[in-house]
């Protein structure tokens, strides 16, 4: 046999092995169902779920939680609880059969990912470890990062921020020579930039670069991740800044870009002021 035929009888075989361990889960009428034998049940709907044993022995319920004001994409965390000691732990979904149409089945799958369910249905002595060992921190970390976020929204609303057309952006906070001068620094878009997608820079009075946001997969010299919403400053922080496509329905104009004055806000909120560097230094 050559080597071709070899590849082509290994591979095969690798798929036959995939398909044949790949489990798929069914909810019908409330009856948990793996690979058509049933497991256990399920009740309720989203953010609650309440999940039973086949024998209605052991049962968990299941809280969908999400922070206050997170982007619509930010998938909720799972508050999974022993119903009978009333503990709890957190999880978030890393499963890859998430679908955002069928909330309880993407809960089971999550739990069959962990070996938390099984084809022998709930599996109380993993979950109960899991329960009753280190928290996962989930919540306060979600709910730390949204307080960061408000305070940032907090900050740039006392700023008074406006883009014009040409891309000037203004604040009350200015600190120019001329009171009436209210110019703080210039954004602007390069569409499609050099990976062929949407791209900001944002700089200070002195055309300084201050910061770089990319729609998607943005490189940035000495930053080993892409940037995906995400801007990131002259000093290396990265923050997240929403796209939006509202605000120019007819024609483009600087001064109706939500996603430009995301970006400012952003910026400003998280402590970089932009101005004229040159200019403070001589007072």
């Amino acid at each position: 046999m050559n080597n071709t035929r070899k590849s082509f009888f290994v591979l095969l075989f690798l798929l036959i092995s995939i398909c044949g361990f790949s489990q798929k889960i069914k909810i019908d009428k409330g009856e948990i169902k793996l690979d058509d034998k049933t497991i256990g049940f399920i009740e309720g709907k989203k953010p609650f779920f309440r999940i039973v044993s086949l024998d209605k022995s052991y049962g968990v319920t299941v809280e969908l939680k999400k922070a206050p004001n997170e982007e619509s994409l930010t998938l909720p965390w799972i508050e999974l609880q022993d119903e009978e000691s009333g503990k709890y732990n957190e999880l978030e979904f890393k499963s890859r059969k998430f679908s955002a149409f069928n909330y309880d089945r993407s809960v089971v799958y999550e739990l069959l990912d962990r070996n938390y369910i099984s084809v022998e249905g709930l599996n109380k002595t993993a979950i109960e470890s899991f329960i009753n060992g280190e928290s996962t921190g989930i919540s306060a970390k979600r709910y730390g990062v949204q307080g960061e976020i408000n305070k940032a929204e907090n900050i740039a609303d006392t700023y008074k921020l406006g883009i014009d057309d040409f891309g000037v952006i203004y604040s009350i906070k200015a600190q120019n020579p001329d009171p009436e001068d209210k110019r703080i620094g210039y954004i602007r878009m390069t569409s499609p930039s050099s990976n062929g997608d949407l791209k900001y820079e944002v700089m200070d009075l002195d055309n300084n670069l201050i910061a770089t946001w990319f729609a998607r997969g943005g490189s940035f010299s000495g930053y080993e991740k892409l940037l995906n919403q995400e801007l990131i400053t002259f000093n290396g922080k990265v923050f997240k800044a929403a796209f939006e496509n509202r605000g120019n329905p007819i024609g483009y104009k600087m001064s109706n870009d939500i996603t430009a004055m995301n970006i400012v806000r952003v910026l400003i909120g998280n402590g970089y002021t932009l101005g004229s560097p040159s200019l403070l230094k001589t007072k």
